[in-house]
């Protein structure tokens, strides 16, 4: 019993922590820092979390995103998972894209912004996040590709609210016979008016022959840095967490330290909307 109570105190300190607006404002410095304020957005103030996680199509390990991290051509050769963390419970549905300001490289811009992916009608699973969508892909997923020789390139994800003109006048700009080279960004969001981004990450990657870390990366790309901290409520995507059976009895009592440590885990993984379902479940159990 006092253990289950423990956990129901912890997991709503936790989850009523969380509902609250989280802080973005370490999106909103890495956005300005790496310059993709102004150079793909004359402004950018999110409401709400975008986690992205690559595959490994080498290892199938997965590779999280925090905004600048420097990753390889191969890690992000397979069209990631995308999460939108939200303070909010509504029902919506989603444009997302990735865009390359960096084309051909960072110091001749000549094609860019090339555009790597471009969807509509993601909605958000209420559990996880997890954006999917329902209907075919404006412009497909295209991995990263610098040149040989070229500094590390941003791509740069956003998230806007999709306007119910969306899937009408969407393609009458964007389809798979559109060119990916010298779209931008902005001019397509006024045009079928997205309106601002409410979400956006950002990561870095370099060329095959690019052996370099991150911490280097900031040296090579100049104005590009490679900031680590993690986006406010980001998770960690996983099938393998569960809950221990409350009815089971622990060998030796768990300290308040291990299982606050658990539970940091939970709130990793899931939205503070499902730790509250979590809670009342474990509330009604005792």
């Amino acid at each position: 019993m006092h253990r289950s109570l423990l956990c129901l105190s912890l997991l709503l300190r936790y989850a009523l922590a969380q509902v609250a607006t989280p802080d973005l404002s370490n999106v909103t410095t890495a956005f300005s820092t790496a310059q993709i304020v102004p150079d793909v957005l004359p402004s950018f103030s999110p409401e709400d979390a975008v986690n992205i996680t690559f595959t490994d199509p080498a290892t199938m390990e997965n590779i999280d995103v925090v905004p600048g991290i420097l990753l390889t051509m191969e890690q992000t050769s397979m069209q990631p998972d995308i999460f939108l963390i939200s303070s909010t419970t509504e029902s919506a549905s989603f444009v997302v894209t990735i865009v390359d300001p960096d084309a051909p490289t960072p110091q001749n811009r000549s094609i860019s912004q090339f555009l790597h992916f471009l969807g509509g009608d993601f909605i958000a699973d209420p559990t996880t996040g997890l954006l999917a969508n329902s209907s075919p892909n404006l412009m497909e997923f295209m991995g990263p590709a610098p040149p040989a020789g070229s500094d590390p390139h941003r791509y740069v994800l956003l998230v806007f609210n999709q306007p119910d003109s969306f899937d009408s006048d969407a393609p009458m700009l964007v389809n798979s016979s559109t060119p990916r080279n010298n779209f931008n960004i902005t001019t397509f969001a006024q045009a079928v008016d997205l309106g601002d981004p409410i979400a956006g990450n950002f990561f870095l990657v370099g060329p095959m022959d690019d052996t370099s870390t991150s911490t280097q990366a900031a040296s090579t790309t100049g104005s590009q840095p490679t900031p680590t901290a993690p986006v406010a409520g980001s998770l960690t995507p996983t099938n393998s967490l569960t809950l221990p059976p409350l009815s089971a009895a622990p060998t030796a009592a768990p300290t308040t330290s291990t299982t606050s440590r658990g539970l940091r885990n939970i709130m990793r993984i899931y939205t503070p909307q499902a730790v509250l379902i979590m809670a009342a479940t474990l509330l009604a159990q005792l």
